[in-house]
């Protein structure tokens, strides 16, 4: 009898240990896209102000972040702020206008967004290029904030003018 109890136990712990968190609700679901947006508004915020302690405050610390910019390069957290600290001195203005975003709930604490953006530039030098990027941000819900824990950003072809003929 005692070693049907002990496996009834173990079963029931190490079968709970192995639950898959249970599904959100629809409400849930909204809610939680509805943060993830605001998010990201910071994210465009900081972008805008070219605020590096603005943006990264929506981006984890953690030594595990990963964040590949445009030129292919990766960097950590610190990185990160670094490269963009030393963008945002190059540029007099920075508008950011969103294309599209898509939000997927991978659990309650994991999401993936893919953002599309357009970036209008003023250099201090003048110059005014524009880059149409093309972002996969990946969330992670941390002490009840969601934090990017890792950025692929891509930049997109020029798009190709119709000839008329």
């Amino acid at each position: 009898m005692k070693n049907i109890i002990v496996t009834l136990v173990l079963v029931f712990v190490l079968g709970s240990a192995k639950s898959l968190p249970a599904p959100m609700s629809p409400q849930e679901q909204e809610g939680a896209k509805k943060e993830l947006r605001g998010t990201v508004n910071t994210i465009v915020q900081g972008l805008e102000k070219m605020d590096a302690e603005l943006l990264f405050q929506s981006y984890s610390k953690s030594p595990d972040f990963i964040l590949f910019t445009t030129d292919g390069s990766l960097a950590d957290f610190q990185a990160a702020k670094n490269h963009h600290v030393g963008w945002f001195k190059s540029l007099s203005s920075l508008n950011v206008t969103t294309v599209a975003e898509e939000f997927r709930l991978l659990s309650g604490t994991i999401a993936v967004c893919a953002w599309r953006a357009t970036f209008d530039m003023t250099t201090k030098t003048g110059g005014k290029p524009t880059m149409n990027l093309a972002i996969t941000l990946i969330f992670n819900k941390i002490e009840d904030h969601w934090k990017v824990v890792y950025q692929q950003t891509s930049a997109l072809p020029p798009a190709q003018e119709k000839q008329g003929k």
